[in-house]
Order: C-alpha cells, then sequence, then structure tokens
C-alpha cells in the first residue's frame, strides 16, 4: 500500500511539473508577442511623428528651396533625397523624400512622397502630401 501512495505521489508531481512547463511556455510566447506588438507600435508612431512634421515643413514653406533647407536636404538633391531623423522614442529612421511637379500656367502642383524605414530595413509607412507654389 504504501508503495502504491508514493508512486501516485510521484506521478501527480510529474505531472503537475509537466503542467507548469506547458504553462510557462505559452506564458513565454505571449510576452513575446507583446514586446513585438509594442515595438511596432512604437515604430509606427514615431513614424507617423515625424511624417507630421515633414509635411508641416512641406506646407509651411515658401517654395522648393526653402522645403529643402527646412527638411534638411542639400539644394542639388532636389528630386529626391534621403535624410535620418531621430524619432521620439530615441531610434533612428531614415525618410526617403520625393517631389514632383506638374506646371500649370501661374504656378505648379507639387506632390511629395514621403516614405519612412526603420534603422534595420523595413518600410513603416508612405504617404504622398500635394499642394500648389506660386511661380
Amino acid at each position: 500500500m504504501n508503495r502504491r501512495r508514493s508512486m501516485a505521489f510521484y506521478v501527480e508531481c510529474l505531472l503537475l511539473t509537466v503542467f507548469l512547463l506547458g504553462l510557462t511556455a505559452v506564458l513565454a510566447q505571449l510576452f513575446s508577442a507583446a514586446r513585438a506588438q509594442a515595438l511596432e507600435a512604437r515604430r509606427l508612431t514615431d513614424a507617423q511623428r515625424l511624417v507630421q512634421n515633414v509635411s508641416e515643413e512641406f506646407y509651411a514653406a515658401a517654395d522648393e528651396a526653402d522645403f529643402l533647407r527646412l527638411a534638411g536636404l542639400d539644394e542639388g538633391d532636389a528630386a529626391k533625397g534621403e535624410v535620418e531623423r531621430t524619432g521620439p522614442s530615441g531610434e533612428t529612421y531614415r525618410l526617403s523624400m520625393e517631389l514632383t511637379e506638374r506646371p500649370h500656367t501661374a504656378g505648379r502642383t507639387v506632390t511629395l512622397h514621403l516614405a519612412v524605414r526603420a534603422a534595420g530595413g523595413g518600410e513603416l509607412c508612405d504617404f504622398e502630401f500635394v499642394r500648389y507654389w506660386p511661380d
């Protein structure tokens, strides 16, 4: 009888250990997924703030040269350029800006295509902004 009780106790301990290991594995996966989502959310928030800043520079600029100066691009790189900016969280992002224009009789319509990439690689978002600049 005593041997059966001790064997039942060992089986119960073994099952409990397996259950706890499985529960620990599930919780580790949940926390890992939550961390990945938090990182993605932080990067998207940073990208949105950077895009908002550049769009405000675009709409505040008097002309193309003024926008390039505000955006930190060289005059010779007017059509297409890249600039690095640090987001609010401290992470560095690469912003690709491309200006295209459509001439009109009394001015031109300028489109700014803006793409934000994380330092580690992939594109986070891209937007287009359109405005009119008189001659």
